[in-house]
């Protein structure tokens, strides 16, 4: 007796991760915006916010990774619905140091092989005096003792080729478009692509910098009571991240 041959299961689409990366010191509604808008552009299924450890080439990051990521999260679980795909990650929080962007996302694409992820950068990284090619990471094989110079190598190259970047355009960084690079993405890599919005829609635009939060909450300390610290940031960030803010008396001068 013949039997119908059973129908083969349907592979499922690899899961598409926008890592959004930053020292979100703090977080702000842009910050928030921008990862909706990722999301609403169907140009990934998932956005995870990812705060960098300790920055020790950036001596002004002083703000503690641990706090960063406290405020990430109550930024997203409260500004988002529980089944919003915007998730904060904790894979470099505990870090001596900050990964690098090539070494950061080998190491998720280790934790999630069958995961496809794109980092998210903006159109300011694409302008004269930039070249993601020329991005380094730790050089594993360094030891105490040899050349500092040493301590960094080149893996730009590696990092075009092994990954999607998805771009987001910024006000007043554009990128010259060609008849032979209609995207004006070629010049820089194999793997770039804009995050554009279905046809319908427009891409909101958020210009708010962590640094004008960090200098209206230092002036709010200084000209105002200790209770009433982070006034001048009242609606540039979420409520929560607000109270955590006076709370944990960050940012004082």
């Amino acid at each position: 007796m013949a039997y119908p041959k059973a129908e083969a299961e349907a592979v499922p689409a690899p899961r598409r991760v926008a890592i959004y990366g930053g020292a979100f010191d703090p977080p702000t509604n842009s910050h928030l915006t921008c990862a909706a808008e990722i999301v609403h552009s169907g140009c990934a299924d998932e956005v995870w916010l990812v705060p960098c450890g300790p920055r020790p080439d950036k001596p002004k990051l002083k703000t503690p990774a641990i706090d960063r990521y406290c405020m990430c999260q109550i930024a997203v679980n409260t500004v988002f619905s529980p089944d919003f795909p915007v998730k904060v990650s904790d894979v470099d929080i505990g870090k001596k140091m900050a990964a690098f962007t090539y070494d950061l996302l080998v190491e998720l694409k280790e934790r999630s092989p069958s995961t496809e992820f794109a980092f998210v950068i903006g159109s300011d990284w694409l302008q004269p005096g930039t070249n993601l090619a020329e991005w380094t990471s730790l050089n594993p094989e360094w030891k105490e003792g040899m050349p500092e110079a040493q301590r960094e190598i080149v893996t730009g190259h590696k990092l075009l080729q092994e990954f999607e970047f998805l771009v987001v355009p910024r006000p007043g960084y554009d990128v010259t478009r060609t008849e032979a690079d209609p995207t004006g993405l070629r010049a820089f890599g194999p793997r770039l692509r804009w995050m554009e919005m279905p046809e319908q829609f427009h891409f909101i635009e958020g210009n708010l910098s962590s640094t004008e939060i960090r200098t209206r909450t230092q002036y709010t300390w200084r000209v105002k009571e200790a209770a009433k610290g982070g006034g001048a940031i009242e609606g540039l960030v979420p409520p929560g991240v607000l109270a955590y803010i006076r709370r944990g008396r960050l940012y004082q001068p």
